[in-house]
C-alpha cells in the first residue's frame, strides 16, 4: 500500500504540530504585547511624572523610563513582571539609581538611600 503524501501534505501533515522555536516566538510576541499594553498603563497612572518615593517625597522629575520590579534572567516582561501593579514610570536618574542599587526597594513606588 503507498502513502499518499501530497494527500498527506494537504492534510496538515502528520500532526506533529509546529516546530518548537515557531512556539517560542509566538511567546515571545504575546507577552511582548502584553507588556507593552501594561506598559501604557503605568505611563498613564503617572501623568507622566516619575514615580519614585524616596523616604517619603516623590520625585518631581518627567518620567521617560518604565522599571520593572520583578527582574532576573528572562523574566523581565514576562508573567507576573509584565503586569503594570508591579512596574514604575521613572525619571532617568532614579532608573539608574535603582539598577545601580544605591536606592533599595522598600514596597511598590517606595525607597530609600542604600547606607
Amino acid at each position: 500500500m503507498a502513502i499518499d503524501y501530497d494527500a498527506v501534505a494537504r492534510a496538515g501533515g502528520y500532526g506533529k504540530g509546529k516546530p518548537l522555536r515557531t512556539q517560542i516566538d509566538e511567546a515571545k510576541e504575546a507577552w511582548q504585547k502584553v507588556d507593552e499594553r501594561e506598559s501604557r498603563k503605568v505611563r498613564k497612572r503617572s501623568g507622566g511624572r516619575c514615580e519614585v518615593v524616596i523616604e517619603g517625597v516623590r520625585c518631581q522629575r518627567r518620567a521617560f523610563e518604565v522599571h520593572h520590579h520583578i527582574g532576573g534572567f528572562g523574566a523581565r516582561g514576562r508573567g507576573e513582571s509584565a503586569l503594570s501593579h508591579n512596574k514604575s514610570h521613572t525619571c532617568r536618574d532614579c532608573h539608574h539609581r535603582i539598577t545601580c542599587k544605591t536606592l533599595v526597594h522598600i514596597s511598590g513606588n517606595r525607597y530609600r538611600e542604600r547606607g
